[in-house]
């Protein structure tokens, strides 16, 4: 497929979790950071409003939609691409190569609540996934430097956020340069 759509001045890949899951393991393979946008109804909703948003989120490497709702509301009609968006199925196919291949991930939540909630689900879960850090992101940039730090310094593979937008999008994009990671999930 490998088309984009757009949803409400939006523009998403189009593509089966197949062809995304292949973006990923080629993106697990390259130096350079590559975004992965998983796009939320919250997120497309703020995006509308917000030109900063939309294009911190356009400067993803790859912009795909949970829900099954942008698809039909996009004009998909392809059952298959319905089912996957409707279960999930990119996100588990990503978690299961992460724990087959214990990928080192690093966490990031809004708070150190949601933090431990991650880290427990993911032992429950996933325990093959080596998680080898977690923090707590501010709205403001006054601990981006020590949060790239623990980043860096564990030599994460993979950072899997679930910042609230626009917080993520704005963490990732003005400190892409810096991050010595593979990939970037949010």
């Amino acid at each position: 497929m490998n088309s984009k759509i757009n949803v409400l001045e939006l523009e998403l890949h189009n593509d089966t979790a197949k062809e995304a899951m292949q973006k990923v393991m080629d993106y697990m393979q390259t130096e350079p950071l590559n975004i992965v946008e998983l796009i939320s109804s919250d997120s497309l909703l703020l995006s509308k409003d917000d030109e900063v948003l939309r294009d911190n989120i356009g400067q993803s490497d790859l912009v795909l939609t949970v829900e099954k709702s942008f698809l039909e509301l996009a004009g998909v009609t392809d059952r298959r691409r319905l089912q996957e968006a409707e279960s999930g199925l990119f996100l588990k196919m990503v978690l299961h190569y992460f724990h087959k291949n214990h990928v080192r991930v690093f966490l990031l939540a809004e708070s150190q609540e949601d933090s431990l909630r991650l880290q427990e689900y993911f032992e429950n879960y996933y325990a093959g996934i080596e998680i080898v850090g977690a923090e707590a992101v501010a709205a403001n940039r006054e601990m981006d430097d020590m949060i790239l730090n623990s980043i860096n310094g564990v030599e994460a593979e993979c950072v899997i956020s679930i910042l609230p937008s626009p917080l993520e999008e704005a963490f990732v994009v003005r400190n892409r340069i810096l991050l010595n990671t593979r990939l970037w999930l949010g």
